[in-house]
């Protein structure tokens, strides 16, 4: 059941201000619990990206990819890297080697 408020009091355009300035900061409260972007585009890399961190090439890349060494997601047609799994390939590919 809906309730009905009734404004006395109020000009429309004073309740235009109030409900201008809730949205504005239900708006901006949204924003600030946003991840920064420079996180955002620091977590997913492209190939391209991923082979210039790991300063190896692309047809490389690709064949560490299909051995397993390192995991790939897919988005659609597009291949790409977590940097995280990334850092736990190479841990473990260290771990390996001693």
């Amino acid at each position: 059941m809906a309730t009905q408020i009734t404004f006395t009091g109020l000009t429309t355009e004073e309740f235009e201000s109030l409900v201008s300035a809730c949205v504005l900061k239900a708006i901006l409260n949204s924003f600030n619990s946003l991840p920064p972007k420079n996180e955002l585009e620091n977590s997913i890399l492209t190939r391209q990206e991923t082979a210039k961190l790991l300063s190896i090439s692309l047809p490389t890349l690709h064949d560490y990819t299909k051995r397993g060494l390192i995991k790939a997601h897919r988005l659609g047609s597009k291949v790409r890297y977590k940097r995280e799994d990334l850092e736990i390939a190479l841990k473990h590919i260290r771990i390996s080697i001693k």
